[in-house]
């Protein structure tokens, strides 16, 4: 009986982890596919629209445009400026890209974890909702174009500024869908709490937050473009730097090459972000989530 015990655990903690490293696996392949075929299609489409609506060479680039932009020393005339190299073009779009990753990745952050405290306060603090979600609905309503310049004006057109901006982006599709994966846990496991004694946080912490984890980590999906753009668009009003900063610097220069190769840029991470969150919900609800442990 002993021997039972004590070799019970760790056949039941080895069979966990298999099922863990299995759904990563299995999400880690249809995440590299789905990856490899939105490039694909996004490039074929890219290039059929602009021979399409037979856009100028000058203004409109080709996948292939782009890839001499970045790589060829000696480019066709009007891909490249002159005065820029392709190394010098690849620095400078690392750098931006650089700076991007670090505005979007504070605001992502920031905004998914007022997002979850705010929808615990709903449930938690039942007037709360009735008082913020108007609020929250008046913000949400107005155009980001037009909130961004006003925010921007009152927070600064530094980082601060610039993070706010993306954490907004991510703060109210996220709030939704976290409220709604709280409300989604089981009732049953709800009232097994109360009968116990246990108190709304216990409640919370046992029940409506593993419960909810699908919701949280479909908002973190959806939300890592969002970041992305909401940093891009931030740096675009706010100077010269990121990628949002050096486009527009590139197209008031002319420089339509850079435009897209940004564009590019800015596509491919939106899409690699997506399936690499992707990859973590996998482990994490194999692991943690409501059916964790079931092969």
């Amino acid at each position: 009986m002993s021997a039972t015990l004590v070799t019970g655990a760790p056949v039941a903690e080895t069979a966990s982890n298999a099922s863990v490293a299995t759904a990563v696996l299995r999400r880690l392949g249809s995440s590299l596919l789905v990856v490899v075929l939105a490039l694909v299609v996004l490039a074929l489409v890219w290039a059929a629209l602009l021979k399409l609506f037979d856009v100028s060479s000058f203004v409109g680039k080709t996948p292939l445009d782009v890839y001499h932009y970045l790589f060829t020393d000696r480019p066709a005339r009007g891909i490249r400026p002159t005065s820029i190299t392709a190394e010098a073009a690849r620095a400078d779009m690392r750098a931006a890209w650089l700076v991007t990753l670090v505005d979007a990745g504070i605001g992502f952050v920031t905004g998914l974890v007022i997002a979850t405290a705010i929808a615990i306060g709903f449930l938690l603090v039942k007037p709360f909702e009735f008082a913020f979600m108007p609020i929250a609905m008046l913000l949400r309503s107005v155009p980001l174009v037009a909130l961004a310049p006003v925010l921007l004006l009152i927070v600064g057109q530094g980082k601060l500024g610039i993070a706010t901006i993306a954490a907004i982006v991510v703060l109210f599709p996220a709030l939704v869908n976290i409220v709604l994966g709280l409300r989604s846990a089981s009732p049953l496991a709800v009232d097994l709490i109360r009968v116990n004694g246990g108190g709304a946080m216990k409640e919370m912490l046992m029940v409506r937050l593993p419960a909810a984890l699908p919701s949280i980590f479909a908002s973190v999906r959806i939300s890592v473009p969002g970041a992305i753009v909401g940093a891009m668009l931030a740096e675009w009003l706010s100077g010269f730097t990121g990628l949002g900063g050096v486009l527009s610097a590139y197209k008031g220069r002319g420089n339509f090459g850079g435009v897209w190769a940004i564009v590019v840029v800015s596509v491919a991470t939106s899409i690699v972000g997506y399936a690499v969150a992707a990859v973590v919900e996998s482990a994490a609800l194999a692991a943690w989530g409501p059916n964790a442990g079931k092969r």
